[in-house]
């Protein structure tokens, strides 16, 4: 459906098709959105030259309607851009502290493990310290096994201050 309308003393007539606009006239072709939106404004105003007032100002008001569309497509799109990239970047920072937890957790128990022995140490240490032991005490507690933790190879090995069982 093509309608024309003649525009007042002017050799220019306004043409309104389904879904678009076109300016035309007898020595320019018929102007779409897309190019009324890609011309220069020296385009523009060499196009609107010979409209009356009105159909200038309506043809400029088309025109920064159909730009500030496509600003807010563009807008639209980056903004869409922008939340999918937050995502992944939330997703790779939650495996991360979810990877240094686990960590802090096994350290925490190797550090626990470590006291435990400590603890075992200075107990023997006070033993020996205190005099001779008796045959029964040194069979009982003389003995102290030192045992790596998992993240180190695992290998057993006996504590440096053993006495014969």
């Amino acid at each position: 459906m093509i309608r024309t309308v003649n525009i007042n003393h002017s050799k220019k007539s306004l043409s309104l098709e389904k879904g678009r606009r076109c300016i035309s006239s007898s020595n320019a072709p018929a102007l779409s959105d897309d190019e009324l939106v890609a011309m220069s404004v020296r385009e523009l105003n060499q196009h609107l030259r010979g409209l009356t007032k009105e159909d200038v100002v309506r043809l400029k008001q088309r025109r920064r309607t159909l730009k500030n569309r496509g600003y807010a497509a563009s807008c639209r799109i980056k903004r869409v851009t922008q939340k999918e990239e937050l995502e992944r970047q939330k997703i790779e920072l939650q495996m991360e502290v979810d990877k240094l937890a686990r960590e802090n957790a096994s350290m925490r128990l190797e550090l626990d493990a470590l006291r435990a022995k400590y603890e075992a140490l200075q107990c023997f240490a006070r033993t020996v310290t205190r005099g001779p032991l008796s045959p029964g005490k040194v069979a009982t507690t003389s003995v102290i096994t030192i045992v790596k933790s998992a993240n180190h190879n695992n290998t057993n090995s006996s504590a440096p201050f053993s006495a014969p069982s």
